[in-house]
């Protein structure tokens, strides 16, 4: 019996990007990956992570490197119970400056040699399978492939890998969403929409299939998601019913627990602002302001003598250099926080 898959881009879909990503420890997963992830294994659906690797060809890391940053990538998935699948990559560029990897590849997307690979070594049907990513070339490996389709809006850190290889716009999405767990839910949702009712007599379906077109015509409009405000409605009439279904009460588990998750990250980032607050002009301001107080001291003393007024305005200019220089670094350390 052939399987189901959900394809999912790593970067600014499943992980943050920090462009080039090629240290384990920068490995972060966004808000709610984990649980998009459980949810669809629930579902029924393996894994498989496919993702464009051009700074291998381009030099940046090493494929050994790679693995390492994917086994950061499954262990973090595993501590919180959602497993992949596999991971599929293509290391390969026209473009590249490491000889072995500057090819062309069919492997690359939005060519579909990834998903084609997955789906015959996982015993895959891809008729019956998703593509998700945040960029043209993901929806465009999951349509050549022959998948159904979702984007999900760009959430990563940095932009760089957005346009070093196609991202053209040729490719429409035949769904769109804010990140994996919106995603999910489109998913479960579209699974159980077209599932048969057990009412249904085989040869009904047949016929029914059998009317059907084999491809989607290229003009018949795009499947359009919900709308906020059909959503919104939705949400507010659930609130007064008693009895909600089960699909609702764990879409709004999922919904509370992207909220923790991303409380979590601003709390995280709020720590860090604190720990950045003693900087290098605050210690230099202090330093020079020190300083200053040492040389009034000299002037104090010099000016006791009256053999010694020289000296003591000499010092009073210093004193009065080293002022300024105190006042310049408190100001740069205001500016810059």
């Amino acid at each position: 019996m052939s399987k189901k898959a959900v394809f999912v881009d790593r970067d600014n879909t499943l992980i943050d990007d920090p462009g080039y990503l090629a240290d384990p420890e920068q490995v972060k997963l966004l808000p709610g990956a984990d649980l998009a992830i459980k949810s669809l294994r629930q579902a029924g659906y393996l894994i498989v992570v496919i993702t464009n690797q051009s700074g291998v060809a381009r030099g940046m890391l090493t494929e050994e490197m790679l693995e390492k940053i994917h086994a950061s990538l499954r262990q973090q998935l595993a501590d919180k119970n959602a497993m992949l699948d596999a991971i599929y990559y293509c290391p390969f560029h026209p473009d590249g400056s490491v000889e072995k990897y500057a090819r062309e590849s069919d492997l690359r997307k939005p060519a579909p040699g990834m998903l084609i690979k997955a789906s015959e070594e996982l015993g895959i049907d891809l008729r019956d399978s998703w593509m998700v990513g945040d960029s043209s070339r993901d929806i465009g490996a999951g349509q050549r492939a022959g998948c159904r389709t979702i984007r999900v809006q760009f959430q990563g850190s940095h932009p760089a890998t957005q346009t070093d290889e196609e991202n053209t716009e040729e490719f429409r999405a035949d769904f769109s969403a804010r990140n994996l767990v919106e995603a999910a839910r489109i998913i479960k949702r579209e699974s159980t929409a077209q599932a048969p009712t057990p009412q249904a007599k085989p040869a009904q379906q047949a016929v029914k299939q059998a009317v059907q077109p084999a491809v989607q015509p290229a003009d018949k409009p795009q499947p359009a998601r919900q709308p906020i405000r059909q959503e919104r409605e939705t949400k507010v009439k659930s609130q007064h019913q008693p009895n909600l279904p089960k699909k609702e009460i764990i879409d709004n588990d999922d919904d509370a627990a992207v909220r923790k998750e991303i409380l979590r990250h601003v709390r995280q980032l709020s720590r860090q602002s604190e720990h950045e607050e003693f900087r290098l002009t605050n210690l230099l301001g202090g330093i020079a302001q020190v300083l200053v107080g040492l040389f009034l001291l000299l002037v104090f003393y010099k000016a006791l003598g009256t053999s010694q007024t020289e000296q003591a305005i000499l010092w009073g200019i210093v004193a009065m250099v080293f002022q300024g220089m105190s006042l310049t670094f408190f100001m740069m350390s205001r500016k810059n926080g």
